[in-house]
């Protein structure tokens, strides 16, 4: 009798992992802190505010902000304050 259980045992795991994962997925999406970021060209022309979601900080907002700007902001310009 004790051989069934051990039987039953992995498909109860993996009809579970799914499940698991999903949850997991959505928790960690949900986390992702929101950033909004400005900045100016190298002309000195202003770009429109961005928000941008960034897990590891400051610096990978402003990143994130300058690949969706398109690379024309100046770096050093880039200020990416939390949002909360």
């Amino acid at each position: 009798m004790r051989m069934k259980y051990l039987v039953g045992l992995p498909a109860a795991v993996l009809s579970l992992t799914p499940v698991v994962v999903a949850v997991d997925a959505a928790t960690a999406q949900a986390a992702a802190p929101t950033w909004t970021c400005n900045a100016q060209t190298w002309d000195g022309q202003t770009l429109p505010t961005l928000t941008v979601d960034a897990k590891r900080g400051k610096h990978q907002a402003a990143g994130v902000a300058q690949t969706k700007w398109g690379g024309i902001a100046k770096y050093a310009t880039i200020d990416c304050k939390p949002n909360n």
